[in-house]
């Protein structure tokens, strides 16, 4: 073979080695970059998708609504009788420890062993049956509008009902502590007010009902046995766990209530006149009415509103009281879903 023979060789050799090596380096960028977006995309679909809610304007914590089950409609659901005592001294396993399990696979026996200490004991039921009666219950407090709100409440000479969240500052303690001072009733709302957090396991709720329970217990001196769901009873972030949550807390003794009478003061635009046709429109379609309400520091236009209110449905008829563990919830709790 001739020199010029050779060099051609040689220089078509080279051509295919490196065109070889551009094809493997291709092909392994490629394999990698399909890889990761393997990944990432088998992430995105295990993660959890959660239908909108509207925040609760002015809670620091997650954004979550108290607005988003309004819609929904009451009914019964069958309650077991709570238990009188439980004597398991066994450790507190961590609320947030299991969260990621699904409920299926979460022993009842892990959360019922939790806080032992924490049960409602028996409850008598209202002997007398008021008719026309407005239950106002104000969530997310206590905030700078609490101590107003009150002294609204004590210029009509009526009672309401307060589901607290856990602000600790010196001014949040003071209104939680005037709240039960002036006689009205206080009940356990969320610690946190953080959905995925306290809706992942009943253990997870556990641990933040007792956290907020013994916030209310320091610094009023009062045991509240009753409670409302962050959200309600039924939401987006509970869907898989609320009917365990639900038994476990009926079997400790403690009584929840959800409401049959919106204001909409926690919907986007909302108004002092659309606060008004709300939930005076709403409690005429009911004999007995238990009325959502928000306390947040972003709340005027409820507390501006609320002695219209309050005259109005006074000169139709209707009486106020304040909700306690004997005022039957079963008219004023959500259908639990299916499962």
């Amino acid at each position: 073979m001739s020199n010029p023979e050779k060099l051609k060789l040689g220089k078509r050799a080279r051509h295919i080695f490196i065109v070889a090596a551009v094809l493997i380096l291709f092909v392994s960028v490629g394999a990698l970059a399909f890889n990761v977006e393997g990944q990432a995309g088998m992430t995105l679909m295990a993660k959890p998708t959660m239908a909108a809610v509207q925040p609760h304007t002015g809670n620091t914590a997650e954004a979550s609504s108290d607005g988003a089950s309004s819609r929904l409609l009451p009914e019964n659901f069958p309650q077991p009788n709570p238990s009188a005592s439980d004597s398991s001294s066994a450790a507190h396993p961590s609320g947030t420890k299991d969260s990621g399990a699904p409920e299926k696979l979460m022993d009842p026996a892990v959360y019922q062993a939790m806080y032992p200490g924490l049960y409602a004991g028996s409850i008598e039921p209202d002997a007398e049956k008021k008719n026309k009666t407005v239950y106002l219950t104000f969530d997310d407090g206590p905030s700078n509008l609490t101590v107003p709100l009150l002294d609204v409440l004590d210029r009509f000479h009526i009672k309401a009902t307060f589901f607290v969240v856990g602000h600790t500052d010196p001014q949040s303690i003071k209104a939680m502590k005037e709240i039960v001072d002036r006689g009205h009733a206080i009940g356990v709302h969320s610690y946190t007010h953080r959905y995925q957090q306290i809706y992942a396991t009943p253990a997870a709720f556990l641990t933040d009902f007792s956290e907020m329970h013994d916030l209310i217990l320091k610094n009023t001196g009062f045991d509240t046995k009753i409670y409302r769901y962050a959200g309600g009873s039924v939401n987006d972030y509970n869907r898989n766990t609320a009917r365990a949550i639900i038994t476990e807390m009926n079997r400790r003794g403690y009584v929840y209530y959800d409401w049959n009478v919106s204001s909409g003061d926690a919907e986007r635009g909302s108004t002092t006149q659309s606060i008004y046709r709300s939930t005076v429109s709403e409690v005429r379609r009911h004999n007995d009415s238990v009325v959502l309400f928000h306390n947040t520091k972003y709340k005027g236009n409820t507390l501006a509103e609320l002695p219209k209110i309050i005259a109005t449905l006074q000169k139709e008829g209707y009486s106020f009281d304040k909700l306690d563990p004997g005022v039957d919830n079963t008219p004023y709790i959500f259908k639990i879903p299916a499962q």
